[in-house]
């Protein structure tokens, strides 16, 4: 068993020196491995940040570019001078209207839908519809004096966006966007003549947008004022992404960037503002995907870290193992001094601190054997004198206990001779002289047994002197092995009589009751006297709580006091008298006995 202790306290040096290098290396690699990968981080998100802006700021030139595009061909029906005075004159008859026709398509075609492939359809709303177009005219233009668009660009200067939607053809469906503007007089500025529409199709601004080269995890759209989008390409993997941005308090348009969470996934967002319209573009980049590389290596640099500490543990082994090896010759050599040999010495090798350890060693064992030999005599020489104390104490209490208890009972037998009741005098000196039997052994112990016939002889001697006297004992049938120093109960009974019942006039009743607890017996003496005063039960109160088992230091010589004494001196201080009193009512004191089985214990003892 020893040696298996001192292998497990071998093994906690080791490994605690072991642990505290594996921890250093793996703490010294793992921070600057953190550190580094933190640095990275902010660097790489800086980049892309920088790199974010500048594809953003060259994605919104190209708009803008193509947008002014539109804009200087909405604009363009002001620098032909023919079809500004078509549009300002109203035709009489067919043949002016078919001219107008005539004249008005043609510059749209000429001008708009053949030079440019990305121009579907090209209209102007005046007194009629003209219009040029690569493809079937839009259904959308049947009602065009009701359509929103054209009331917005009839009641403001600025060009009106139509979002991109779905058309069908004969061959399939195109994504269309429009672009609407008022047309003005030339000579009053305030006076419209009708409104010019161009539809263009939606791949030009999807094939400007398309080659900003969205990456996986990555997003790109275009949103105006009102949140329609322009243009969308989501490679994020969530359908709700616009949702979820649009409804991010972050979002706003003049937000340089912000960052959110969907999903479970981090994101960046970067936001501009197109110079020619309401719209603004939104960049979307998946902080993971942005980081991948970055985690990958700091995944490594911790592996590597913990690599490392192995290797440390391994190399460090032997090593440990060479430096402790005094330490452990001592632990061993405590180990067996421990078990009782302090004849064992530890040999010093060398000039350090473990050198200086067996020397300590060596000479707390020598001063350990020459204090153990001194402690040694010492404690048998107090374990005499305590002895010797005690047995002093005991005689002191039952010599002060005697002289009172023979005072009461000759009193009593002389008023019985002197009241001529000689034949009850004859009974009370047979009962006297069993008392004293008992107290020729008053320094020694007797059975519960015994003692309730003390107590039985004594109560038979007061009912001589008391007639009224009532008292009830308890059955102690298989108590005789059960032993308590002699006239423990008596004196109590004695003091519930004398001090209860004899200042209270009528018929006087003593209760003796024994209730057997787990961990005591308790020894009841109820009487129905006149109680104590509250100054005469607090007195007592504190008298019986105080612990001191001098005689010498307490006054009020026998009664109560000195049984609790003895009961302490005997058994141990958990164990004595208590009290309850109750004015006009009686007094019942408790004796607390230690349980069968436990009787023999002693002070010395516990």
């Amino acid at each position: 068993m020893e040696k298996e202790v001192s292998g497990m306290l071998k093994g906690s040096v080791k490994h605690k020196l072991l642990l505290m290098i594996s921890v250093l290396i793996l703490v010294s690699v793992s921070t600057a491995t953190i550190l580094t990968d933190q640095s990275y981080r902010k660097n790489l998100l800086f980049q892309s940040t920088k790199s974010t802006r500048q594809l953003l700021e060259q994605l919104s030139i190209n708009l803008d570019t193509y947008l002014d595009e539109l804009f200087r061909l909405c604009l363009s029906p002001y620098y032909n001078r023919r079809v500004m005075e078509q549009l300002e004159i109203i035709p009489a008859n067919a043949a002016g209207k078919l001219n107008k026709q005539r004249i008005i398509e043609d510059y749209l075609a000429e001008m708009m839908t053949l030079p440019r492939s990305d121009i579907l359809r090209a209209y102007i709303f005046s007194d009629g519809v003209y219009s040029s177009s690569k493809t079937r005219i839009s259904s959308a233009i049947d009602d065009y004096l009701h359509e929103s668009w054209y009331q917005q660009a009839l009641e403001s200067n600025e060009a009106v966006f139509i979002p991109a939607h779905t058309e069908g053809t004969g061959r399939g469906t195109l994504e269309v966007f429009s672009v609407v503007q008022r047309i003005n007089s030339i000579s009053n500025s305030s006076k419209p003549l009708g409104v010019i529409r161009v539809d263009a199709n939606y791949q030009g601004i999807k094939a400007v947008c398309d080659r900003a080269g969205i990456q996986t995890g990555g997003a790109l759209f275009i949103w105006d004022d009102a949140g329609n989008q322009m243009y969308g390409n989501n490679l994020t993997g969530h359908i709700n992404l616009t949702v979820a941005l649009k409804a991010s308090h972050h979002f706003e348009v003049d937000t340089e960037y912000f960052s959110f969470s969907l999903g479970g996934n981090e994101y960046l967002v970067h936001s501009r503002r197109l110079r020619t319209t309401d719209w603004h573009i939104v960049d979307v980049h998946s902080l993971h995907v942005l980081m991948k590389d970055a985690e990958n290596a700091r995944n490594k640099a911790l592996v590597f870290a913990l690599l490392c500490a192995i290797l440390g543990v391994v190399v460090s082994i032997p090593l440990i193992r060479v430096f402790l090896r005094p330490m452990l010759h001592v632990t061993e050599l405590m180990h067996t001094a421990q078990s009782g040999d302090l004849t064992v010495r530890a040999i010093p090798s060398g000039h350090d601190e473990f050198s200086y350890l067996a020397v300590s060693f060596n000479d707390m064992l020598a001063q350990i054997q020459e204090q153990t030999a001194q402690n040694d005599l010492l404690t048998r020489q107090i374990y005499e004198a305590r002895y010797l104390e005690k047995e002093a104490q005991y005689t002191v209490l039952c010599n002060q206990i005697q002289p009172h208890f023979l005072f009461n009972a000759l009193n009593t037998i002389h008023l019985l001779i002197k009241t001529d009741q000689g034949e009850q005098a004859v009974q009370s000196i047979a009962m006297l002289a069993t008392l004293l039997r008992g107290m020729v052994n008053a320094g020694r112990e007797i059975s519960l047994c015994a003692e309730m016939k003390l107590v039985e002889s004594y109560l038979s001697l007061q009912q001589k002197r008391y007639r009224g006297l009532q008292y009830t004992l308890p059955d102690v049938t298989g108590w005789d092995t059960y032993f308590l120093p002699t006239l423990t109960i008596q004196p109590i009974v004695e003091n519930a009589l004398v001090h209860g019942c004899e200042p209270k006039r009528g018929d006087a009743q003593i209760v003796i009751t024994l209730q057997e607890t787990t961990d005591a017996i308790l020894l009841r003496v109820q009487d129905n006297g006149l109680g104590m005063d509250e100054k005469k039960e607090c007195y007592l109160q504190k008298a019986l709580a105080q612990s001191t088992t001098d005689p010498e230091k307490q006054e009020g010589g026998v009664g109560l006091v000195n049984i609790a004494r003895r009961v302490k001196l005997r058994f141990g201080p958990k164990y004595g008298l208590s009290f309850e009193t109750y004015k006009g009512q009686g007094t019942c004191v408790t004796l607390r006995l230690p349980p069968k089985g436990e009787s023999n214990v002693s002070c010395a003892d516990c």
